[in-house]
């Protein structure tokens, strides 16, 4: 996967390393400020937020450390794998298609308002759970299992 070069050309991110807000990564590495899952628009990258205090909770294991993350999909209303109901279908679909559109999947854990970067990872498989919206009604949701392969990432 090739790495797209630019203004930001030459910067890297460290595991651990912290971001006052959303829109101080968007400033580095494009992508929304408020969705959970991002595509980037100056990177070959899709930007996934873990949640804090949400409908369903995001975690890393084994407990205490990044090894391995699961991540909830996108949509807080209705099912998720659903095109009429969903309208972030397509971002469930990128992070299930990240290896072959060539995009890294880099993971930012949100704690107490403030963001940190803890790796690049890589999709292993994708089950899908039911889990209620935020109106209580059960739907079905993805969830992704992935795998951290990098603690760091550079362009």
């Amino acid at each position: 996967m090739s790495r797209k070069r630019g203004a930001n050309a030459g910067m890297k991110l460290v595991f651990q390393q912290a971001f006052s807000s959303r829109q101080e990564i968007s400033n580095i590495l494009g992508g929304d400020i408020r969705k959970g899952i991002a595509r980037s628009a100056s990177q070959p990258v899709i930007l996934l937020f873990t949640n804090e205090d949400e409908l369903y909770s995001d975690y890393f294991y084994p407990k205490g450390k990044y090894d391995y993350c699961m991540f909830t999909g996108i949509g807080r209303v209705g099912h998720q794998d659903s095109t009429e109901i969903n309208q972030y279908y397509y971002l469930n679909v990128a992070v299930l298609a990240h290896k072959l559109d060539g995009r890294h999947l880099l993971v930012f854990e949100k704690q107490k308002g403030r963001y940190r970067f803890v790796g690049e990872y890589s999709l292993l498989e994708t089950h899908q759970n039911v889990q209620p919206d935020r109106n209580n009604d059960l739907r079905r949701v993805f969830v992704f299992h992935l795998k951290r392969i990098a603690d760091s990432y550079a362009w």
